[in-house]
């Protein structure tokens, strides 16, 4: 999956250019950027970070290896910030306890 496609995106999100090299960030309310998700690519969010104290960065992946990462600002607007395809989950590695 590159950036969603423009048919999808025509009817429920706006579009706006940003960036050096013209790429086409894509933005909607963060429940129906979610839902499209959810509906389209079977992505699910499996990852979740605070960006300073007013964005929220999610990671969402589907079972076939596609994947999107969305920031989400403070007013509730989802940007697509990157996308693609065959994400590979690693295993987690045993943490070592602290010693005192």
């Amino acid at each position: 999956m590159s950036i969603l496609p423009a048919a999808l995106t025509a009817a429920f999100m706006c579009a706006a250019t940003g960036g050096a090299f013209g790429i086409e960030v894509q933005c909607a309310k963060q429940g129906l950027m979610q839902q499209l998700l959810a509906e389209k690519y079977k992505e699910t969010p499996v990852g979740v970070g605070t960006i300073n104290q007013d964005r929220l960065m999610q990671l969402f992946v589907s079972a076939e290896g596609t994947w999107t990462m969305l920031m989400t600002q403070t007013d509730g607007q989802s940007c697509i910030i990157a996308s693609g395809e065959n994400w590979d989950s690693l295993p987690q590695i045993a943490q070592a306890e602290p010693t005192t």
